[in-house]
């Protein structure tokens, strides 16, 4: 069943519900019930929404372009450029918290009405979703609310603030419980909401324990022995905890391309040219004539790839002269989004391979060279190019970690969260303050975090003092527990 028969047959079923309520009603009281909030939707039907919302509101023009892509180095604004100049919007911030919280709460819903189902999957698919939203919140702001943050219903209306790293404690234990619930082959299926596999658990299945592979490298540098842990029992035992293997595996949200499901990128540019290819990627593709370069960027007017700074400093050149996204990336109604790709799985081996911990099967060289590989297929690059670009000097493997890095940075196009933490943890490229800010001379890198919203300081203010206190210049401040970088600010 396509993407768009999907929305439509959840559609229906909540105006079921709704018909339904209204039908059996028999009393004021029941009448009085507002038809357009059901008191009870199925599983499979908060799970279509929330993957859709997902998509919607963290993979768009303003939590993806305008800003994280700009971060990461990825995607830069021509035009109304204060977002990657860090002249943020007090309603954006304020919707991407709730964006993240809704989207995490509706998944907490699941779990509950699964217990109660007796839905092992579905509760394990809600519970590896949800675990991906807590990472990217915590990488995003820092220490957050969470283990008393979904407890609305139950009265904790001003929840405290947990720190990172017990979040990442958090997150990778509730990975590793939906992974062994996986692993024990249930039958329930996950209905026509799974938009992201089409009810195919085993995709699930590799996913969750991708995603334990990527918390695990995040904290790689400051938990060494937790991260070896964690990388080590999941490659160490591929039937119960199997990894995405290759793109068919790959974590694709894929629109129907019709309005009102269209991909966000492409339905940000019916009406708007604000953005084109950051510099920063650019000339490091070109350097390496990287035959990606083409997919990801289209030619500028003068048949040349060309991009912008990050926050560039205002300039009439660089709306006609800069590099426009890339065709599969942008200009396609039924694109898709990226929540994970096998590429990013076989660089967190390649990485774990490198520090010396236990991947059977791989070397840092094979994992390595394996990932560059996966990335170019997915791209559609030609062999006999993935070859050339290989034999090349600079990319064939030499032994050096920051290869593995980079590799996995340029492979993350579209992904600005991740692309945006992976440089933070490594540094790797450096990407200095934007040039078009208040900041230069102030501070050197791009920004550390995202700015708490006003939403929290008007109505949690006494457990957000003490972390605000943390923070410079809104974006700056103290560094994500799993950045150990020194020397920047």
């Amino acid at each position: 069943m396509n993407m768009k028969k999907i929305v439509n047959f959840n559609i229906l079923l909540v105006l079921v519900l709704i018909f339904s309520s209204i039908s059996c009603t028999k009393n004021f009281e029941e009448m009085n019930v507002n038809p357009n909030q059901p008191s009870d939707v199925p599983s499979t039907n908060i799970l279509a929404f929330d993957l859709r919302y997902v998509g919607d509101n963290l993979f768009n023009a303003w939590q993806g372009m305008n800003e994280m892509c700009s971060y990461a180095g990825h995607i830069s604004k021509i035009q109304y450029i204060d977002e990657a100049r860090y002249q943020f919007r007090e309603g954006t911030v304020n919707n991407a918290w709730a964006y993240y919280y809704y989207a995490m709460n509706d998944l907490k819903v699941i779990q509950t009405k699964s217990d109660a189902e007796e839905t092992p999957n579905m509760k394990a698919v809600a519970m590896t979703f949800q675990a991906m939203l807590l990472q990217m919140t915590t990488d995003q702001w820092g220490n957050v609310p969470w283990r008393n943050s979904l407890l609305g219903m139950e009265g904790t209306t001003l929840p405290t603030y947990d720190p990172q790293d017990q979040i990442y404690g958090d997150i990778l234990a509730q990975l590793k419980a939906a992974a062994d619930i996986f692993a024990e082959g249930h039958s329930d299926g996950l209905g026509d909401g799974d938009l992201l596999f089409g009810g195919d658990v085993s995709k699930w299945q590799k996913f969750c324990n991708s995603l334990r592979l990527r918390a695990a490298i995040r904290m790689s540098i400051v938990n060494p022995g937790g991260a070896k842990a964690v990388i080590e029992e999941v490659l160490g035992d591929p039937g119960k905890y199997p990894v995405m293997e290759s793109n068919s595996d790959n974590a694709f949200l894929y629109w129907p391309g019709t309005s009102p499901y269209k991909e966000p990128y492409y339905e940000d540019s019916e009406t708007r040219d604000d953005h084109g290819i950051c510099s920063v990627i650019v000339d490091i593709q070109l350097a390496n004539n990287d035959p990606r370069l083409p997919v990801y960027a289209h030619p500028n007017p003068d048949g040349i790839y060309k991009g912008v700074d990050p926050g560039a400093v205002d300039n009439s050149d660089i709306v006609p002269t800069t590099s426009r996204i890339g065709a599969i990336y942008r200009d396609d109604p039924a694109g898709f989004t990226p929540f994970m790709r096998c590429a990013e799985v076989l660089f967190c081996i390649a990485e774990a391979a490198k520090n010396g911990w236990s991947t059977p099967g791989w070397t840092a060289q094979s994992a390595y060279e394996a990932g560059i590989v996966a990335s170019m297929e997915e791209n559609g690059v030609a062999q006999g190019d993935i070859d050339a670009y290989l034999a090349q000097s600079q990319i064939a493997w030499n032994n050096d970690i920051k290869q593995i890095q980079l590799e996995k940075w340029i492979c993350l196009y579209k992904q600005g969260q991740e692309a945006w933490a992976e440089n933070r943890r490594t540094d790797v490229p450096v990407i200095d303050v934007a040039p078009g800010s208040a900041y230069v001379g102030v501070h050197n890198r791009q920004p550390f975090r995202y700015p708490y919203p006003t939403t929290e300081a008007n109505l949690n203010a006494l457990n957000l003092e003490p972390e605000a206190a943390k923070v410079v210049d809104q974006f700056w401040g103290e560094q994500m527990w799993w950045d150990k970088r020194t020397g920047v600010n």
